[in-house]
């Protein structure tokens, strides 16, 4: 494993990438697009065995089917609002998933989150084993 060091950075000098940049026509890829939409914008901050960040930006009404990622995730709004179910999360407000499925719409204006897992995170559309 390579070795970590810290670092700076600057999310606006961060490449942004869609699910359809991400994924393009791979094997899965419709899979995928009917799970996320193709509009979700992802800048990569951190991705390592123990920890990955990412910056998240999603346009109005937006929304993701339930998925899990087989890590804990927190989810830390910046901008908008993420809604889950009747459960509204603004700016400042976030969300914990100890590897549980979730899903989730962008509200009027949008989101801009950063999202924390422990570890590096899949895509799983089933329950965890438990």
């Amino acid at each position: 494993m390579d070795e970590q060091k810290p670092f700076y950075y600057d999310v606006a000098e961060l490449p942004g990438h869609t699910i359809v940049e991400l994924v393009g026509g791979s094997e899965g890829a419709e899979q995928l697009y009917d799970l996320f939409g193709r509009d979700l914008v992802t800048r990569t901050i951190l991705q390592s065995p123990a920890l990955s960040v990412y910056h998240e930006t999603a346009k109005p009404g937006e929304r993701v089917k339930p998925h899990r990622h087989g890590t804990h995730q927190l989810t830390y709004v910046l901008r908008g609002e993420l809604i889950y179910g009747h459960q509204r999360t603004t700016a400042g407000m976030g969300y914990f998933s100890p590897d549980t499925l979730y899903s989730w719409r962008a509200g009027d204006e949008g989101a801009e989150w950063i999202e924390i897992h422990a570890g590096q995170p899949g895509i799983f559309t089933d329950r965890p084993e438990t």
